[in-house]
């Protein structure tokens, strides 16, 4: 197995649960292996613990995502007729992967959803980025022990 090729660093400029939920919630990652399971996941030291982390959800940390997807993510919160891979339905109400946020009430749920619509709609490009990639990791430069 081989070591990290690349450490990723949460952009504090963009901190906000909704894309703790659609990204991931850590604020530091250092991939470690990828694809150690042959499916695509990898293993990763997040925020000092061991973590994996799907391939969907790592191209999005790495890459970052088309804005139409970040868009229609936001949009299903608070519209059931949209559709997405990204949002899970029960009796079509979202659930989601953070406890914090099945744990607010709907209506406070969706007015976030409707801020933050308008944030990303502010932002220019058609790219959003959640994640900044940091110098890139050796073997050498990896931080001690997850």
């Amino acid at each position: 197995m081989t070591t990290a090729s690349i450490a990723l660093t949460k952009d504090p400029n963009l901190q906000n649960i909704l894309f703790d939920e659609f990204f991931s919630e850590h604020q530091t990652i250092t991939v470690i292996a990828f694809n150690y399971d042959g499916g695509g996941t990898a293993l990763c030291c997040c925020d000092g613990e061991l973590a994996e982390i799907h391939k969907s959800n790592l191209r999005k940390i790495i890459f970052g995502s088309d804005k139409s997807s970040l868009e229609a993510f936001l949009q299903g919160i608070f519209d059931p007729e949209t559709e997405t891979d990204d949002i899970r339905r029960q009796n079509d109400t979202p659930v989601f992967r953070l406890s914090a946020l099945n744990q607010m009430k709907r209506y406070d749920v969706a007015n976030l959803a409707k801020q933050t619509l308008q944030k990303v709609h502010a932002q220019d490009g058609n790219h959003f980025s959640y994640y900044t990639l940091n110098t890139p990791c050796t073997e050498k430069s990896l931080p001690s022990p997850c």
